[in-house]
Formats: structure tokens, sequence, C-alpha cells
């Protein structure tokens, strides 16, 4: 068996049950609620979470500091395993340059037992990531060849998403208050995805929901490569159309897919009704 865990934060949104299937160790983050504290430990329950957004709640989230980062590795190191951290994308967080500074310091007393990847990503797109290093672990991999598989898989790992309002972007400085206030006035929905370095874009506006669902699953079907055979839809409160997504996904491309409700960190973003698909390809560049 490897002695070497697979690490996140809890904005990879990882469901208890592929965290105990892979023993990937999962470090909490906090959000509040119209100034109210919560952590992704013991939360508020997520049904409750978007109801509360969807009726004007204002939500902020805060990166994982270095003392938090410190002690989440340091608990791991002290049961002798190696540690390969993910960390959401750097120009998203400044968690990443925490958990580097964090490491670093433990390579005093860790040498050359801990790495921490920049994964250029966010929300199930680290996920893959990190599945896909916890499988190769089995095979007996060592945390530099993982280390190096994580760095160049990242550049193959896609992500589109779907908002239902422009309210939340405009609130995260993704687009103009102005913007927001005219789109979510004549219905307009955005399609994102994550670019190459890592930040959070838009690439097309259209006027319904429905055509940006499918404007996001018609460029997944065109640029999916199974680098890693595995595909993730994240969703909040429609699950109906998760699920068509996902079947939709699966007839076409062959390809297991596997659903996973998205949590607060990301949502406190994207705003409830978001949907996302994460899957790995050649490039990022969209082929629509």
């Amino acid at each position: 068996m490897s002695n070497i865990i697979m690490s996140v934060e809890a904005m990879s949104d990882i469901n208890d049950e592929i965290k105990n299937k892979y023993n990937i160790a999962v470090a909490p983050m906090e959000y509040m609620v119209d100034g109210k504290l919560y952590s992704t430990l013991d939360g508020m329950p997520l049904s409750e979470f978007y109801t509360a957004m969807r009726n004007g709640a204002i939500t902020k989230t805060s990166q994982i500091n270095t003392d938090g980062a410190y002690h989440h590795l340091e608990d791991l190191l002290k049961t002798g395993a190696q540690v390969l951290h993910f960390s959401m994308s750097s120009n998203i967080s400044g968690t990443f340059g925490n958990f580097q500074f964090a490491a670093r310091d433990l390579e005093k007393t860790y040498p050359g037992k801990v790495k921490i990847v920049d994964s250029l990503t966010a929300s199930c797109g680290i996920m893959l990531l990190a599945v896909a290093c916890a499988q190769k672990a089995k095979e007996g991999w060592s945390l530099d060849k993982l280390y190096n598989y994580a760095m160049e898989l990242r550049d193959n790992n896609s992500a589109l998403f779907v908002v239902d309002s422009l309210t939340y972007l405009a609130r995260a400085g993704r687009i103009s208050r102005a913007t927001s206030l005219l789109g979510n006035a004549i219905h307009l929905k955005v399609a994102l995805r994550v670019s190459e370095d890592g930040f959070l874009v838009p690439y097309k506006k259209v006027l319904s929901r429905k055509r940006a669902v499918s404007e996001i699953v018609s460029s997944t079907k065109k640029m999916f490569v199974p680098k890693f055979n595995t595909i993730y839809v994240g969703y909040t409160d429609y699950e109906d159309e998760a699920k068509e997504v996902a079947e939709e996904l699966k007839s076409a491309l062959n390809v297991e897919v596997v659903l996973v409700q998205l949590g607060p960190v990301v949502i406190s973003h994207g705003g409830p009704g978001s949907l996302c698909i994460y899957f790995t390809s050649d490039t990022k560049a969209i082929k629509s």
C-alpha cells in the first residue's frame, strides 16, 4: 500500500464516497452567510445554503491561512506519510501561496516528504487531479513521479461552467455590475471556462440556460480526450438537469460520468444553479 496521501482543500468538493475510496485528506474551509461563520466540516446543509443565496443572503469565503496550511500538512506528515497537496488555482486565491510557504517550513523537519501542486483550476478539477494521482500511487509511483504527472495533467484538465445569475460573478469581480444588471434583465446566460493560466473567464453569452448548457456539453464532446477516463459533472439544486447532461456525455463518449454536488465555497462565487463539467483534453482552448 502506498504511503503517499493526496490532500486537497474543501473547495475541491470531494464527497465522502470519493474521499474514503482514495484516502484523500481534505483541509476544511470557512465561509460566512449574512455575517455568521460556518465551516465546511459541519456547516449549513447545502439545500439551505442554496435557498439562502436565492433569497439574497450575502456569502463570503476566506482562504486557508499559512498556520492552517501548516497544521493540516503537519498532521498528515506525523503519520509517517508523504503528502501531495493540490491547491486551488493561484490566480483564483492566495491559498496556494500559503500552502507553499508552509511546505517550505515543514521541509526542515520532513525533507522531501511534501509537495504542493498549483492545480490551475477549482472544484472538481482539483478532485480529478487528486483521484488520478491516487490511482497511480496505488501502482507504486514515487512522490516525485506523482508530482511530475500532476503538473503535466493539469495542463490537460479542462473545466466548463454555466451560471444561473450574473449577480455572483459581479460580486466576485469577474464582470462589471452594469453588465450583471443588464444581463439579468434580459436573462443573459454565460458559459465560462478555466483558462490555461487558471483564471475563470467567460467565453460564450446566450439568451437561455438551455442554450448555455448545450454549449458546454457540445464543447465537452469535441474536446474530451481520455487522459483520465472519468468526467465530473458538478451541480447545485438542478439535479435532473445534471443527470441529463451526465447521461448525454456517457452515451456520446463511452466514459464514466460522476455527479458531484457543489459546496458553499465554490457556489459563493458562482451562485446556485451553477453547472460545471470537468474533463481531460489535449487543449483548454474551446472547440465549439
